[in-house]
């Protein structure tokens, strides 16, 4: 038993290749894809959510068969089955699963254990059979592919251009060489068969020629001592102008060709005799047209030259195609000369080698890469395909690197606190964007000033140069900042003003709680209306106006709040300070004037209020000079003394009440005196007697 792997792109005929190998060589087709459509079927009879990886549990119980080209699945040929249109559209979504994945490649080894197969895909001789004794990796060009795979269309109805059709092959290619599962890949061993210029009798021939030269089956019994690329003897039968014919031994011919001799001196006729022998190489393996049981070898003397000169040509490939794999794992700007530009992209040449750009990559259009013949562009690798010796590259990629290595530059000469020169690009509802060179940065709304900016385009304009102070770096984030190269205003105000100072500030404004002064043209101080005067009844409205000067005195400067508290009363003497009055005192005050509901009066250096209600207990009185004139002094009853709210109320009247109180409790004493010993009966006696 023996195995044969095909892998290879889409479109380069491995399935066609590997069912005609099976016929010939008698040995089983193994359809993979048959075997993802045969799971795709059940699991849809099954009715499972197929994206479920943990779904697929029926897979240990599912049996799989091939006999005789037909598919079995537990023990029923569903050839048919796996074939239809709702198959065709589910098949995608199992053959990504992991377990499905492992599951189908485990049964594909057991199959393949138990007798001789072929079998094509993607990663068949990398992943599948890794030990296979033939490995076949097939291939096409672009073109080609795309030629055949239009053709099929064709067939059905459907009609696409080349170019369509090429871009389609080439997205195929790279989704499936980089695809996590099952990627296309080369096995190290494998054989590289190109079959863009060849038929499919001479794709499966050539493949025949591998399987013999290992010696994996038997042609014949006349042949299985004859293999290609072994050294035989044979006696001239005959010679023309493009032939020698000889015969190896009884059923056993063969033939060279002159275009199979490494050398032709001359006529063969005249340099070659009948009886001669001839020692050659086996080429090929055939059979006799006219008598099928005599084995034909077709011999060369070039086949050590060519395959010494295609080994060494292979080697010299393969090192460029290693150079530009680790180009393009370098992710590295080259420079490549124009050399041509076609219907589909550029021709360009690095290093003897030719890449392909096509205009999809390209920056420029196709006139002025026309315009740039023999002139160099940079480029990076997009894609290598060694099969095909293709590689494509993206100038539009080479572009951004470049731009991007030196914003990156741009970018790490950057330091924070570094002050630099930018200009505004940009206006945003939160900031501006502000280019620095090769990088931009932002300059936010709260960083234009120390005060809120509520509209940016009333500060800022585009195009306009701004000097800023680069504040914050933060990966690919810069952050600027205008205010920072200012001294915030608060800090001039500080430096300007200390808790203590007196000074003469200008009345910016009248407010309910008190007077607005200002201090800076950014901030100004509230001195509250308790502050302007010691007196609780003297008030500022009607005598300071806006405008007017005032002195003040700072009692409080708040960092977290950013206010500044002032006070009027403080810069004059508190005429409170030595008033200890207690209430029912009896002191001297004299008389002002009338004010509503009473009177003023001072005592001492302080005013106070004497009620109209508190000057008389034995009359109604309208107003207090009616009974006592101004500069009046008259001994009063402190009612409340306040120092700190700056009150004094005092009563004459409490006097005149205690005075009755007193005279009343002084006659009640006599009384009591007096009657002592009588009794309550006699009392009332007495009293009644009166």
């Amino acid at each position: 038993m023996f195995k044969i792997a095909i892998d290879g792109p889409a479109g380069a005929g491995k399935s066609t290749i590997a069912k005609i190998l099976a016929k010939k060589l008698n040995i089983e087709y193994i359809d993979t894809g048959a075997m993802y459509r045969a799971v795709t079927l059940k699991a849809l009879r099954l009715g499972i959510d197929m994206e479920d990886e943990n779904a697929y549990g029926f897979l240990s119980s599912t049996v799989l068969d091939i006999c005789n080209g037909r598919f079995i699945m537990d023990g029923e040929d569903v050839s048919e089955a796996i074939r239809t249109v709702e198959v065709t559209e589910n098949v995608s979504t199992p053959s990504k699963i992991g377990v499905v994945r492992s599951y189908l490649v485990d049964y594909q080894r057991k199959i393949s254990d138990s007798k001789s197969v072929i079998m094509d895909g993607r990663d068949i001789g990398t992943v599948v059979l890794p030990n296979a004794e033939l490995k076949i990796y097939l291939i096409a060009s672009v073109e080609c592919r795309a030629k055949r795979r239009m053709l099929e269309r064709e067939q059905s109805g459907i009609f696409k251009s080349l170019e369509e059709t090429m871009l389609e092959i080439e997205t195929r290619d790279h989704k499936d060489s980089t695809r996590k599962i099952s990627p296309l890949k080369c096995a190290e061993d494998a054989i590289v068969v190109d079959s863009s210029d060849m038929t499919i009798d001479e794709v499966v021939s050539e493949i025949i020629k591998l399987v013999n030269e290992r010696g994996l089956i038997k042609m014949s019994e006349k042949n299985e001592k004859y293999y290609v690329g072994q050294t035989v003897t044979g006696t001239v039968t005959g010679v023309n102008s493009n032939a020698i014919y000889l015969e190896i031994e009884e059923g056993v011919k063969a033939v060279i060709y002159a275009n199979d001799l490494l050398e032709v001196p001359g006529k063969l006729y005249l340099e070659y005799s009948e009886g001669a022998e001839y020692t050659a190489q086996v080429k090929s393996i055939g059979k006799d047209k006219k008598n099928p049981n005599v084995v034909v070898l077709y011999l060369s003397t070039k086949l050590a030259y060519e395959k010494e000169q295609a080994e060494a040509k292979e080697k010299a490939l393969q090192e460029k195609i290693a150079q530009f794999h680790a180009i393009k794992e370098a992710d590295e700007v080259i420079n490549a000369k124009v050399l041509r530009t076609t219907k589909n992209g550029a021709e360009l040449l690095y290093n003897n080698t030719k890449l392909f750009l096509s205009y999809k990559h390209s920056s420029l259009s196709e006139d002025a890469l026309k315009q740039l013949k023999g002139e160099e562009i940079p480029v990076i690798v997009l894609y290598v395909n060694e099969e095909r010796h293709f590689i494509s590259v993206s100038q539009i990629a080479a572009e951004k690197k470049q731009k991007r290595l030196a914003k990156e530059a741009a970018y790490g000469a950057l330091e924070v606190g570094q002050v630099v020169e930018g200009e505004v690009v940009s206006i945003l509802a939160y900031g501006a964007i502000v280019k620095l060179g090769l990088v931009s940065g932002l300059l936010h709304a709260s960083e234009i000033d120390h005060f809120p900016v509520r509209d940016v385009k009333k500060v800022l304009s585009v195009g306009k140069k701004v000097t800023v102070k680069v504040i914050k770096i933060d990966e690919e984030k810069i952050g600027l900042s205008m205010k920072a190269l200012t001294t915030h205003p608060w800090e001039v105000l500080k430096e300007k003003y200390h808790v203590g100072d007196v000074f003469e500030g200008t009345v910016k404004k009248i407010i309910p709680a008190g007077l607005i002064i200002e201090l800076t043209p950014e901030y100004s101080g509230l001195m509250s209306k308790m502050e302007y005067s010691w007196l609780v009844n003297e008030k500022y409205d009607g005598v300071v106006n806006e405008g007017d000067k005032i002195l003040v005195k700072v009692m409080n400067i708040d960092d977290k709040k950013f206010r500044v508290s002032l006070s009027h009363r403080e810069t004059v003497e508190n005429a409170w300070s030595g008033i200890k009055l207690r209430k029912g005192e009896i002191v001297e005050v004299e008389v002002v004037r009338d004010v509503e509901r009473g009177a003023e009066v001072t005592y001492k250096t302080v005013t106070g209020f004497l009620p109209v209600n508190e000057v008389s207990s034995s009359k109604r009185v309208t107003n207090v000079t009616d009974e006592f004139a101004a500069g009046t002094k008259v001994n009063a009853m402190v009612l409340e003394c306040d120092p700190n709210r700056a009150k004094l109320v005092v009563s004459v009247k409490a006097i005149e009440v205690a005075k009755e109180r007193e005279s009343f409790d002084s006659y009640m004493k006599e009384q009591e005196q007096e009657n002592t010993g009588s009794t309550i009966g006699d009392l009332l006696g007495d009293a009644l007697k009166k």
